[in-house]
């Protein structure tokens, strides 16, 4: 999500270190995330913000290995040689301030500007709708589909209604809930009985789509 008059770009669910993490679990995949860096690194080179807000699960698991760590802590201090960067704390975060914290990155439970609220929305059920737009990630919305090949694609999709805005996974490896399959529950309550729309991506290529179907 793009703020521009506050120059502020939010971004949700990056899990970082998801490859290392799971191969410490035992399950076999792509170790190294070679995707979040460039695109940190172009979204820095096209908007120049002057700030980065992290809605939460900025890494995806605590004690990291070396490579892991090393990672991570390449990709962070990078970004914070350019820009400003806050971290609004998600559960996959809850061991961030130990394990980076001398990185001197802020972290906190919310952030707001322009209107704007945001959580990272692991805890919706105890959220009470606060004054303004309310910005969430945590959910990972996708929409399935097919391409004209009829392989199946899940394409990360931005929600939004008049009151919030579910944000999709920054994380190339993170899967999410289908948007066609119905909303969960807690999220069907905040945005009651507005109207819902999505915005699809891939690649630079972005296609509104809606009104979302409803329960």
């Amino acid at each position: 999500m793009w703020i521009e008059a506050g120059r502020t770009a939010i971004i949700a669910d990056a899990h970082l270190g998801y490859g290392w993490a799971q191969r410490r679990r035992g399950e076999l995949g792509p170790v190294e995330d070679t995707k979040s860096h460039p695109k940190l690194s172009g979204l820095i080179q096209e908007l120049r913000p002057t700030r980065i807000v992290f809605l939460g699960d900025l890494v995806h698991a605590p004690k990291p290995g070396g490579e892991e760590r090393n990672a991570i802590e390449i990709l962070l201090s990078d970004l914070a040689s350019k820009v400003e960067i806050v971290l609004v704390r998600g559960n996959h975060d809850r061991a961030f301030a130990r394990d980076f914290g001398h990185l001197g990155i802020s972290v906190a439970e919310s952030w707001s500007g322009s209107n704007l609220y945001a959580l990272h929305g692991d805890r919706l059920s105890r959220c009470a709708v606060p004054e303004g737009h309310l910005v969430l990630g945590h959910l990972h919305p996708v929409l399935s589909t097919k391409d004209a090949a009829g392989a199946r694609l899940k394409l990360p999709l931005f929600l939004t209604s008049p009151s919030v805005t579910v944000l999709p996974a920054f994380s190339p490896y993170a899967g999410g809930f289908d948007v066609s399959k119905g909303l969960p529950n807690d999220l069907e309550r905040l945005i009651g009985a507005e109207s819902l729309e999505g915005v699809a991506v891939t690649g630079r290529i972005a296609k509104r789509i809606g009104p979302i179907r409803r329960r």
